[in-house]
């Protein structure tokens, strides 16, 4: 061999060495915040013994019809029926090794998802373990499975939903043949489980009805039907709580909640910063869409400028002097409130720039449409929206379910790498922030 041929040799052996360490860091990390009860998230502790507990022993005390009727929590109650037919017998450091179980194996099993989409572009198994590593590395998904509450399970079935979608999901150009009874039924099953887990999920079963019908030579009458008889227990639901949540968390001021699109914006435009610039080569051209001009920048910063008025003008003092709506934001709302005079501006720079990125990730395609917009509206929506609820559900559904021609662009391994770096910045700095400012103040 050349000295050339050999370093090169050591070179590749050296990045096989480096991914499995690094993977193998990453459980161990997960491990050790599993038996300290990290919480990094923050909340969640305060959130399980007043809240997430009392509702697990409340569906297995009772029937769950029951239950159901009125309970605290504004989840959907698919998880809490689920613990309530495991033998836990009141004990809840059973019930957290069982859920710490359960969001471990998530992490294969995205993997695998993972691979199953980008196998055919050139992603092996570990490049594609590495990317899915990224959950492990998040303080919420590590959060809610240390702590039990309902963040963690959707996931699986984002990456179950994806596994069964994957035959077919890649087809744009042309339909497959007809997907059998079977299939199409779990399909629908497993996409709506995420949705009867977390309301905010509900963009999954739509998706997966979407894909099927603009994919596949399914009936449509079919796929409509199945998909129908998977959301007969919703309509129940609402029939019971007379709404979409349980009377406990209703009477929210509808404009109000439309002041929460701040909130998402400001995470979604955080969130997203480690895709756009791995897909950043030369300059923002690589990631702005060919028709983007000096125009669209003018209108562009135009529109910022309105957006700032119109959320100052909606009430923005308000919130500051209440921490910004108390609950909800995230790592930039609380930046944002360090910074003084200049805060409530980066802030819904931020917020814009989020919701620009939305926009246009919009505009790619009609399946990009659907998903932004399935995802993001009940965002809105929803008073107050967490950080936690886009991080790490952002990711994983952007690179399971966009468009072929985005996933391609975006699943790439410079953009793995910094949403690895970026979600153990985030998790870094959450613990800090959490043990120093919020230590011990989480009992009910």
């Amino acid at each position: 061999m050349t000295v050339t041929e050999q370093h090169t040799s050591l070179r590749t052996n050296l990045k096989m060495i480096r991914l499995p360490v690094i993977l193998l860091a990453v459980v161990v990390s997960f491990l050790v915040g599993g038996l300290l009860r990290e919480d990094s998230a923050g909340g969640m502790r305060f959130d399980f013994y007043c809240s997430h507990w009392l509702t697990v022993e409340r569906f297995s005390t009772m029937s769950w019809g029951t239950a159901v009727a009125d309970y605290y929590n504004p989840e959907n109650p698919l998880l809490y029926m689920i613990a309530s037919l495991l033998p836990l017998h009141g004990d809840p450091e059973l019930y957290h090794v069982i859920t710490f179980v359960g969001g471990l194996l998530i992490w294969p099993l995205l993997s695998w998802a993972y691979y199953r989409r980008y196998s055919k572009y050139g992603i092996d198994c570990l490049w594609a373990s590495f990317g899915a590593s990224a959950i492990l590395l998040s303080p919420s998904f590590r959060s809610s499975t240390f702590w039990g509450n309902t963040d963690w399970l959707p996931l699986a079935f984002c990456a179950g939903t994806s596994l069964l979608l994957s035959r077919f999901q890649d087809s744009e150009a042309y339909k497959v043949r007809a997907i059998s009874l079977l299939t199409l039924i779990v399909l629908a099953l497993v996409s709506a489980c995420a949705f009867y887990t977390r309301q905010y999920y509900a963009f999954l079963p739509i998706f997966a009805g979407w894909i099927v019908l603009t994919r596949t030579e399914t009936s449509p009458f079919l796929i409509l039907s199945v998909f129908f008889v998977t959301m007969l227990p919703e309509l129940f639901l609402v029939y019971l709580w007379k709404g979409l949540i349980p009377p406990t968390h209703q009477g929210e001021n509808f404009h109000r909640a439309l002041l929460n699109i701040w909130k998402v914006g400001a995470a979604s435009g955080f969130l997203s910063l480690p895709i756009i610039a791995g897909c950043i080569r030369r300059s923002l051209r690589d990631v702005l869409p060919e028709w983007w001009g000096a125009r669209s920048a003018v209108v562009a910063f135009a529109g910022l400028l309105v957006f700032i008025m119109a959320i100052m003008a909606l009430g923005a003092p308000e919130w500051l002097e209440k921490g910004w709506g108390g609950g909800g934001g995230g790592i930039i709302v609380k930046a944002g409130l360090e910074m003084g005079a200049l805060g409530t501006p980066f802030i819904l720079t931020v917020s814009y720039f989020g919701l620009v990125a939305a926009i246009l990730f919009s505009m790619c395609s009609a399946t990009n449409a659907v998903l932004a917009a399935t995802y993001l509206v009940p965002l809105f929506l929803t008073r107050p929206t967490y950080q936690r609820y886009l991080e790490p559900s952002l990711v994983v559904a952007l690179l399971l379910f966009a468009d072929t021609r985005t996933s391609r662009t975006v699943f790439n391994k410079r953009v793995l790498i910094y949403n690895f770096v970026f979600s153990l910045s985030i998790l870094l700095t959450a613990i800090i922030y959490y043990h120093l400012f919020f230590h011990g103040l989480w009992e009910c």
